[in-house]
């Protein structure tokens, strides 16, 4: 049961992230006492909270971290001018499109199996 929970965590945390940092977390902190349902809702109810500048760019920041001494100079280039970009109204969905082009690159396993990588993958 615990390693359902924790595949379960390890796919979507980063989704959780995206729309909330207290959500994230939360679930962090009491994981391992609640159970894989209680798990999926809390999950679900982050998913529900409107992301925010701040959350989309901690996350992508954070995500970043996965690439930043492999990716060339032009990625890392291309990496904060989405993120100075997106900080200045442009959409989120290109720096989503843009991390999972680097995790497929990279063969970033555990971003590929994320959930909000994964729906990015061409």
């Amino acid at each position: 049961m615990l390693r359902d929970k924790e595949v379960l965590w390890r796919e979507n945390k980063y989704e959780v992230m995206s729309h909330s940092e207290n959500s994230y977390r939360h679930i962090q902190k009491v994981l391992k006492e609640i159970t894989l349902t209680d798990l999926s809702k809390l999950i679900e109810e982050a998913k529900v909270i409107p992301r925010t500048v701040g959350s989309v760019r901690n996350t992508y920041q954070h995500i970043w971290g996965y690439f930043k001494k492999k990716s060339t100079v032009e990625e890392k280039n291309k990496t904060f001018r989405l993120l100075n970009n997106f900080q200045k109204g442009n959409e989120q969905e290109e720096l989503w499109i843009w991390l999972a082009e680097l995790a497929k690159k990279y063969e970033q396993e555990y971003l590929l199996n994320s959930t909000l990588i994964a729906r990015y993958l061409k």
